[in-house]
This record gives C-alpha cells, sequence and structure tokens, in this order.
C-alpha cells in the first residue's frame, strides 16, 4: 500500500511538472550537445586513501586516447572497464545537468575528484551487478565550465560505454523532453491495453475466440514493450531495473501470439500452417528458460537480448520464405495483414539494429508500430460491431436533441405550457410503454415469440389511433391484430417485400431485421391513421415516435435473429446442414427419458461411408465433401415425421428413431444402404465412383434393456459390419 501511495504522489508530481514545463519561459538556455572532444582510457584507477580517483588527478597514470563516440573505444579484448572524460565547455545554465540517453552498464561519474552521480554498485575491483538501462541525469555546479568530468564505466555486456545522445541542458528542459518523449508512450500503452481489454471481452462474447486471445496478448506484449521503456516511468518510480525487465520479457514475448495470428489468417485460406507450430514454440521455450534463469540469477537481460534477437532473425527469415511461396493465394485481406506483420517486424529489426550499433543512433517508433499493427489485426473484427454502437449512438443523439429542443419551447411559449405539459405526458407514457416492450423482448429466444409480444402491446403504443398489425408469413401478408375504426390499409404485394421503407405521413412503420451481411428482412408491418385527435402532441411528432420506437424494437429483433441464428450455428453441421454431435448428445438423452416414460420402443442406426479415407486421396476433400452431402440429402430424404438425421462427425452419421421397432429400422437401414450404392456422386461436371455405407442398428426394448447402451450396441454393430466386409448392416444380438 505504501508503494502504491508513493506511485500516486510521484504520477501527480509528474502530472503537475508537465503542466508547469508547458508554460513559456521567459529564458531558455541552449542545449549543447557533446560530440565530440571525448576521450577514453582502458582499464581501472587506483584511489587514494581519501576515496579519490587517481587518474582523475594525474594525467599521466593512464594512457588517455581521443575517441570520436564514448562507446566500445577500440582494442577493448578482455576490458570490461573503461574511462571516458570530456572538459565541459563555457555555458550559462541556471540549473545544470549533464544528460544522457543510456550508459552500458554501471557508472560512476567525478567532477574536481568528487564523486557526483553513481548507476549501479561498483565493487572495489571495479564489477558490478547490472542494474538497468535508464536515463540519466547529473546534476552538475554552476561553475562547471572548464572543468574535466570522469566517467567510470563497467560492462561485460558487448557493448560498453554511452547509447544515444549527450548533452549539457537546463534540469527544466531534460525533464521537459523525458515527458515529451513519454507522453506518445503514455498514449500507445493506454490504447494498446485498452485494445487488450476489448479483444479480451470480444473473445467471451463472440466467435473466433482463439484470433481475439492473440490478439489480447499481443497487446498486452505491446503495452509491456512500450511501459518499459517509456523515460518517465523512472518519475513515477525509480526501479529502472524493473522496468527493463518488463519491457524485456513483453519484447520476448511478442512473436508468440505473431506466429500465432498469422498461422490463424493462413490457415483460414486453407493453407497448411503446421511450420509455424515450431515456430512461437521455440519463442516460448526461449520465454520460460529465460524466466527460470531470471528467478535464479543464472542469466541477465544483457545475455537473452543478444540471444533473443538472434533466435528472432532466423525465425523470420524462415518465415519469410515460407509465407513468400503461398503470399499468390491468399486474400487480399489476408495480404494486407500479412504486409501489416512484416511492416511491424521491420521496424523491430531497425529498434535491434539500433540498439546493437549496428546503425547510427535514432528513435525507432517501436510503440507506434506495435499500435499500428495491435489496430490493424482488431480493426476488421471490430469493424461490425463499432459500425452498430455508432448507430445507435446517432439514435441517441438525435432522441435526446429532440427532447431538448421540445423542452426548450416550452419554457418560450409560456400559453401552451399546459398543452405541452399533456404532450409530454402522453410522450413519456409512450416511451414508457416501449421500454416495456423491449425489455420483455429481451427475454425471447426466437423471432416468432417476439413478434406475437410486440402484436399483444402494440395497440396499447398506438392508442387513441386506430392501425393494423400484420405478420409476414412466407410471400404474403397475413393481418393478426387490428383495432379502433375500419381504416384503409391495403397490405402491399409480395414484389414490394424488399422494398417497404418508414412513412410517417401515411403511417406505415415495417418491422425488419438486418443480418451482419446487411441484408434485410421484413417481418411484421404497423399500419396507423390518426383518427382522433390528440391534446396538446401534435399528430406529426407522434408518428415520428413511432417510428423512432419501432427503429429501436428493430434494434432488439436483428439481436434476438442474431441469437436465434448462433443458437442454429451451435446445434447445426456447417458442412450438410444436418444436426450435429452436440445437438445428437442432447436430444438423445431426452429421447431415451421420454421412450422410458411412455414405454415405447426408440431404435438408433448409425452408418459410416467405406473407403472414405481412400475417396479423399482419390478424388480430393472437396469431391469427399460433395460425397458428405449426397449421403445427408438422402438421408433426409428416408428419414423424416419424428426421426432425427445428425452427422457425428467425419463420415459417421446417426439416426435416432421414436417410436420404432428394429423390424421397421431395418427395412429402413436396408433401403438407405440400396439407394447409397445406386446413387453416382457428380463433382464438377464429372461422374465419380459410387460409395457404399456400413450401417449398424439397435433397439429397446427389443434387444437391449439398457436404452442408455443404445449408442454403444449401435456403434458395436457398426464395427460389425465394417469387420463383415463393408456394405452390409448388422444389428445388436440379443
Amino acid at each position: 500500500m505504501k508503494q502504491l501511495q508513493t506511485a500516486f504522489f510521484y504520477f501527480i508530481s509528474l502530472f503537475f511538472a508537465t503542466a508547469l514545463l508547458c508554460l513559456p519561459a521567459n529564458v531558455s538556455a541552449q542545449d549543447v550537445n557533446l560530440d565530440n572532444s571525448w576521450e577514453y582510457a582502458w582499464g581501472d584507477s587506483a584511489f587514494n586513501s581519501d576515496g579519490v580517483p587517481l587518474w582523475t588527478q594525474q594525467n599521466s597514470l593512464a594512457d588517455w586516447q581521443a575517441i570520436a563516440f564514448p562507446a566500445d573505444p577500440p582494442a577493448r579484448g578482455a576490458h570490461n572497464n573503461v574511462w571516458f572524460r570530456i572538459t565541459l565547455p563555457q555555458h550559462v545554465y541556471r540549473d545544470p545537468v549533464f544528460y544522457a540517453s543510456s550508459i552500458d552498464l554501471l557508472a560512476e561519474v567525478y567532477l574536481d575528484g568528487e564523486l557526483i552521480y553513481k548507476h549501479g554498485q561498483l565493487d572495489q575491483n571495479g564489477v558490478g551487478v547490472f542494474a538497468g538501462w535508464p536515463w540519466h541525469m547529473i546534476t552538475l555546479p554552476e561553475n562547471f565550465a572548464g572543468k574535466t568530468l570522469y566517467f567510470r564505466v563497467y560492462s561485460n555486456y558487448i557493448n560498453i560505454g554511452f547509447w544515444g545522445e549527450r548533452k549539457l541542458t537546463e534540469r527544466v528542459d531534460a525533464l521537459k523532453q523525458i515527458i515529451e518523449e513519454s507522453l506518445q508512450g503514455f498514449i500507445v500503452a493506454g490504447v494498446t491495453i485498452f485494445i487488450a481489454l476489448m479483444a479480451a471481452i470480444f473473445a467471451m462474447l463472440k466467435g473466433q475466440r482463439r484470433q481475439f486471445l492473440n490478439v489480447c496478448l499481443f497487446s498486452l506484449a505491446a503495452a509491456g514493450l512500450v511501459l518499459g521503456d517509456i523515460p518517465a516511468m523512472k518519475l513515477i518510480w525509480d526501479q529502472p531495473l524493473l522496468w527493463n525487465y518488463i519491457g524485456a520479457y513483453a519484447y520476448f514475448l511478442l512473436p508468440i501470439p505473431m506466429f500465432m495470428l498469422l498461422a490463424e489468417w493462413l490457415s483460414d485460406a486453407g493453407l497448411e500452417v503446421r511450420h509455424f507450430q515450431w515456430l512461437w514454440r521455440a519463442h516460448f521455450v526461449f520465454l520460460l528458460l529465460a524466466a527460470i534463469g531470471s528467478v535464479f540469477g543464472l542469466l541477465h537481460l544483457t545475455q537473452l537480448y543478444p540471444a533473443f534477437d538472434g533466435m528472432f532473425i532466423v525465425t523470420l527469415l524462415l518465415l519469410v520464405v515460407f509465407v513468400l511461396l503461398v503470399f499468390n493465394r491468399v486474400r487480399l485481406e489476408q495480404k494486407l495483414l500479412i504486409l501489416a506483420y512484416f511492416g511491424f517486424c521491420s521496424v523491430m529489426m531497425l529498434d535491434m539494429a539500433v540498439a546493437h550499433n549496428w546503425i547510427s543512433w535514432s528513435s525507432v517508433p517501436v510503440s507506434s508500430g506495435a499500435l499500428l499493427f495491435s489496430v490493424a489485426i482488431i480493426g476488421l473484427s471490430f469493424n461490425h460491431y463499432l459500425s452498430t454502437q455508432r448507430r445507435l449512438a446517432k439514435l441517441n443523439i438525435s432522441l435526446e436533441s429532440k427532447v431538448i429542443e421540445r423542452t426548450e419551447q416550452l419554457s418560450i411559449m409560456v400559453k401552451q405550457e399546459a398543452l405541452r405539459a399533456n404532450g409530454l405526458l402522453f410522450q413519456q407514457e409512450k416511451l414508457e410503454i416501449v421500454s416495456d416492450i423491449i425489455f420483455e423482448l429481451e427475454s425471447c429466444h426466437t423471432l416468432e415469440v417476439g413478434i406475437e409480444k410486440i402484436a399483444n402491446n402494440i395497440e396499447a403504443l398506438c392508442a387513441p389511433f386506430s392501425g393494423v398489425f400484420s405478420i409476414a408469413v412466407t410471400d404474403e401478408w397475413r393481418n393478426v391484430h387490428s383495432w379502433g375504426h375500419a381504416i384503409d390499409a391495403p397490405l402491399p404485394e409480395n414484389t414490394a417485400l424488399i422494398k417497404l421503407k418508414f412513412n410517417n405521413e401515411q403511417g406505415v412503420f415495417p418491422f425488419r431485421v438486418v443480418n451482419q451481411q446487411g441484408s434485410v428482412r421484413y417481418v411484421a408491418l404497423l399500419q396507423v391513421q390518426a383518427t382522433d385527435v390528440l391534446n396538446g402532441y401534435p399528430v406529426a411528432h407522434f408518428m415520428k415516435l413511432l417510428k423512432r420506437a419501432v427503429e429501436k424494437i428493430n434494434i432488439t429483433l436483428a439481436n434476438i435473429a442474431l441469437r436465434e441464428e448462433l443458437q442454429r450455428f451451435s446445434y447445426e453441421d456447417e458442412l450438410t446442414g444436418l444436426k450435429n454431435r452436440r445437438f445428437f448428445s442432447e436430444v438423445m438423452g431426452h429421447e431415451i427419458a421420454s421412450a422410458e416414460q411412455n414405454q415405447e420402443p426408440l431404435s438408433l442406426l448409425i452408418c459410416d461411408i467405406d473407403y472414405f479415407k481412400k475417396f479423399n486421396d482419390t478424388y480430393g476433400h472437396p469431391a469427399g465433401d460433395e460425397a458428405l452431402k449426397t449421403l445427408a440429402s438422402l438421408l433426409s430424404h428416408f428419414f423424416h415425421e419424428g426421426d432425427i438425421v445428425c452427422r457425428l462427425g467425419g463420415e459417421e452419421f446417426v439416426v435416432v428413431m421414436p417410436r420404432v421397432t428394429s423390424e421397421d429400422c431395418l427395412r429402413k437401414a436396408e433401403q438407405l444402404r440400396a439407394a447409397v450404392e445406386k446413387t453416382q456422386i457428380e463433382y464438377e461436371g464429372y461422374l465419380l465412383e459410387n460409395i457404399t455405407i456400413s450401417i449398424g442398428i439397435s433397439s429397446w426394448p427389443e434387444l437391449i434393456s439398457d436404452p442408455r447402451q443404445l449408442f454403444q450396441q449401435t456403434d458395436s454393430a457398426l464395427y460389425q459390419a465394417k469387420e463383415s466386409g463393408r456394405n452390409c448392416i448388422r444389428i445388436t444380438e440379443k
């Protein structure tokens, strides 16, 4: 709790510091970039009895050499210690500081023989433990000009010395730079965390769960990478090593969801993606070993970064080769996603090159690349959801604006106050009726039940006007409810079903459902005529109110239709249109209970296509799918009127036959077997070889005593049919 309070205090302080830094200053000192006049000396200085390094007192004790950039001097060999020095130029500052982007790895800073700053802890041998890669702001005295600033540096990393900027500046300007450089990071981190939360919610509520979870994992990793690199985090909580570990392990985690996402996209295109499995698994093993090594102190970030970068380059090259082989076979949308993927990888490679000093230092927008990549992935998935929310927002804004407009009119038109009060009361009553209708609709599971509830409440919504409520049945309209005076409300022709529009003047209000593909289906029609006079409420306004009410009800109907469609998909086999194994498992329990309660026979038939793997290998999987659909069509033709046909999976089908004896079941099975044997499979204009099926049947209570054994016994009978040469029927023995 104390750490949280401290962090909160730093955050508030940082906020006010940002505000102060953003105010214009009367005097602004010029930053001085220290890009030359540096010298270095390999090794480490001895110290006198007062703890003053001798190299800062006598030039002759060290072999000082000039260097253009104070990092990675030549002839390093086995040296892990180096000293850098620079004579500070003449310049006037109010609060001078030396600012450096980063130092590899540990450093002590001396001025006039006095230790004025240190990062990490060096022992008497000049050796220390890695303490992170933070920025450094070293306080200087006002009379620093002409003095020599010494840096004692230790690094067992591949690089040693400075990285990034080195300059003299005002403290307030350095803080302002840190905060300005951090603003984008805070925004990107916030957005990526929001994207992760949205993806997690969509993974729980919608389909494509694996893809949304991968997006969530990637966004969290991107947020961790950004947070670890935000300079201002050191101001909030001065634990640079912790932030470096957060950024590092988020960096190590990034390739895993990236490879998994790419595999998911390419698998949707029907491509083989098993090559991706070992790529993300290899990175997962690396992440696991790195975590274990860090916990037990066996590995440090200075060792992990080069290993990870090398591994990432190799896996990326392998990925590029494979993707190029299949690039022309994927859809445009997947090509764009692949290009976005490699665009982000290019940003990571550029950042890697800067980190290893392969190219000159510059700021690489890794956080922006991660954000753009996350947005590109999730944009398509959220497109429909966001468009729906925009339409709802527009409707709410429209309704609120009209309520405000009428409220303002009430304050101006005093003479009509009583009439308008009655009008508002009337409107409120109607809105409550609309709310009640929508509330009742939200508990409906089918459109049919929802339309029935609307029919029961529509008269109260339209009163005191007369009207007719009709529903769409097949290709015609059916009048199910009318009230008030008889009105002239001719129903539209069949051809007009797809052209109905709201018409306030004529009092025509269609109830329609728009699916995810944008197609419109009309389910009901409300026709209203103003046969009475409203007290204080214009008829035109009432018609608009009815229109908004119907539009809101239409949105609820669309949600009911979506739930109904999702329910249907969960029980329906996509290829054959038959019920699936999940439906079979639920209905079988129901039929067993019903058969036991009513003491009626219950039979079960399971059939399987013979040599179906050979058929697929010979003609291809699309032809195999055509064979499955042909068999499904025959099953639907032979079994109906209470029989339940389901696809168990693969080439296996099952038929539940309530109130059917074993004799009738056997007769039906033989008719089915013979019909399948004679049916030719036609695919792309060619006639393929005929297929045959093997069938197992069983019946309760004739053949077995426990109806819960029906499936097991029938499956055993099917196995016997397969063992008996196929294209035959076997029945469970008593």
